[in-house]
């Protein structure tokens, strides 16, 4: 019996030992599966923000927007690899001492690297700061948002948007104006579109509507795009340009110098003379224009976007435009428009038609709106001077 039992021990010992032998730690496997969500996550959005015009980072905001998508995304990840590497987990048992497949390991796992790790990362991120006294937030920001010399327009339009001094705004919309290339032309159109309050204040929608129209016939065809484009409920709304002559042409540069004076001099009772006197300068100048503009102000109210693209047309040097003028004679015999688009588009008739317009034009004086038969009578004035001094029609 006792040598049976000496033959039958080695047959036992293989049996035992593949256990044994097949245990792994499972660790590798389980630092994957912790970091790879909240690593594509952050990759994913920094790339998603470097997009998106109008997610910042640099605001608090975004940044806090960034910080619960990370969490978010970083769950869904971790969820998504764990149920791809479920299988080979379950088929490894309970010979994988970490990593495992039942329930409770999931669980732990998945609160590690879908909530844990990602507001960890993101909170060291934001609060550890380096040699060069930032961030590595900041670092991945300024790293991952670079762009290339293109998108310099849209960098700029960006600063626009976000400017709160008319002044500042004025001076961006001249940089983009200055820069001529169609990339600043169409961050021009987003300006317009994407800043309804610039349509209020006279300085920024004169700057707005002449920068346009620096841009001649390479701005025509978006125009009058952008124009259709507008729904029938705002062709109605007021549609005025905003403010008097000094308000839409002198008001942000008074505004900048009053500013600049104000900071430079040390002496108070110096900087309250210089002061006084741009003051006076100011209400003279005011009222000069006030005269010169008399009884042709137009209808308060603040602009519109149908309202600024005429006024960039009309301050376009076209000469002879048949495009433009069939836009305006379409624009000015509709009703559905404001009628001081309606008449802002007499005034565009005045600049490119010709004597078969005056039959027209006159026909606008028995218009029951006090706007258009102003508008008309400037308009006949404005086009039978044109004939007379010999300019062609369009």
């Amino acid at each position: 019996m006792p040598a049976r039992s000496s033959e039958e021990s080695p047959a036992d010992e293989p049996r035992g030992a593949p256990a044994h032998e097949g245990r792994t730690l499972g660790l590798l496997g389980l630092l994957i599966e912790l970091v790879l969500p909240v690593a594509l996550s952050a990759a994913f959005l920094l790339a998603m923000a470097s997009y998106t015009r109008h997610w910042d980072l640099h605001a608090p905001f975004g940044l806090a927007a960034f910080g619960a998508l990370l969490v978010v995304l970083s769950l869904f990840v971790s969820l998504r690899v764990d149920g791809y590497t479920l299988r080979r987990r379950e088929e490894r048992g309970s010979r994988q001492l970490l990593n495992r497949p039942d329930p409770r390991s999931r669980l732990a796992k998945l609160i590690l690297g879908g909530v844990v790790i990602p507001v960890a990362v993101f909170a060291a991120a934001n609060l550890v700061e380096l040699r060069n006294h930032q961030t590595p937030m900041m670092m991945a920001i300024r790293l991952r948002l670079a762009r290339p010399e293109v998108d310099r327009p849209e960098h700029l339009a960006d600063a626009v948007l976000r400017a709160e001094s008319p002044a500042s705004k004025v001076q961006g919309i001249l940089a983009l104006q200055a820069t001529g290339s169609p990339e600043s032309l169409d961050q021009l159109l987003r300006i317009l579109s994407d800043d309804p309050a610039l349509l209020k204040n006279g300085s920024e929608y004169q700057a707005l509507a002449k920068a346009l129209a620096s841009y001649g016939a390479q701005a025509k065809p978006k125009l009058l795009e952008r124009f259709v484009q507008v729904s029938p409920e705002a062709r109605r709304a007021p549609a005025a340009p905003p403010g008097d002559l000094f308000e839409r042409y002198f008001s942000a540069d008074f505004a900048g110098l009053k500013s600049e004076i104000d900071g430079r001099s040390p002496d108070p009772a110096t900087r309250a003379a210089e002061l006084e006197c741009i003051q006076a300068a100011q209400t003279e100048l005011r009222q000069a224009l006030s005269r010169i503009e008399g009884d042709n102000r137009p209808v308060q109210g603040g602009g519109s976007v149908p309202s600024l693209i005429l006024q960039a047309f009309l301050e376009m040097g076209l000469k002879q435009d048949a495009d433009v003028l069939a836009f305006a004679r379409q624009t000015a015999a509709d009703d559905a428009w404001a009628d001081p688009v309606r008449g802002q588009a007499l005034l565009l008739i005045a600049k490119l038609g010709g004597e078969e317009d005056l039959a027209a034009l006159y026909g606008y004086l028995e218009s029951p709106s006090a706007v258009l038969q102003a508008r008309a009578m400037q308009a006949i004035a404005a086009l039978q001077s044109r004939l007379s001094s010999g300019g062609s029609n369009g």
